[in-house]
């Protein structure tokens, strides 16, 4: 069992449910994006869907920041960036404690060259609450 085990499929669990649920929402309210440093990134494939993923794990700084930001912003859409690209537009549910997650991908290709990007020194997602 690698590092994104248990966490990982809550993560991702959370982010199936809330674009399934999502609904019509009060009108957007204007909010500054974070950015979040990334320790490592792994491209893969989802057990239960087959779909390319890109698995990552935050720093310390980045987990204690994407809790505040979740917990702060539940029941909001917000974008999840890389290199200004959105690539998943989650609600959040519930706050996101544990500082892995999980980004569907188009292709295998594609999850190697994000995980390629967010493993190099410094990289960032930026997160941002759009609704």
């Amino acid at each position: 069992m690698g590092p994104f085990a248990g966490g990982m499929r809550r993560f991702a669990c959370v982010v199936t449910v809330a674009l399934a649920a999502a609904g019509p929402l009060a009108a957007p309210v204007a909010a500054e994006p974070v950015w979040l440093e990334v320790s490592q990134a792994i491209s893969g494939t989802d057990q239960r869907s087959g779909q390319a993923v890109v698995n990552f794990i935050l720093t310390t700084a980045g987990r204690e920041v994407f809790a505040r930001f979740t917990a702060a912003h539940v029941g909001r859409r917000i974008d999840i960036r890389v290199d200004g690209k959105t690539w998943l537009r989650p609600v959040i549910q519930e706050p996101v404690n544990g500082g892995v997650g999980q980004i569907p991908v188009p292709t295998v290709e594609a999850g190697r060259v994000l995980a390629r990007r967010l493993a190099t020194e410094g990289a960032r997602l930026e997160v941002e609450a759009v609704e």
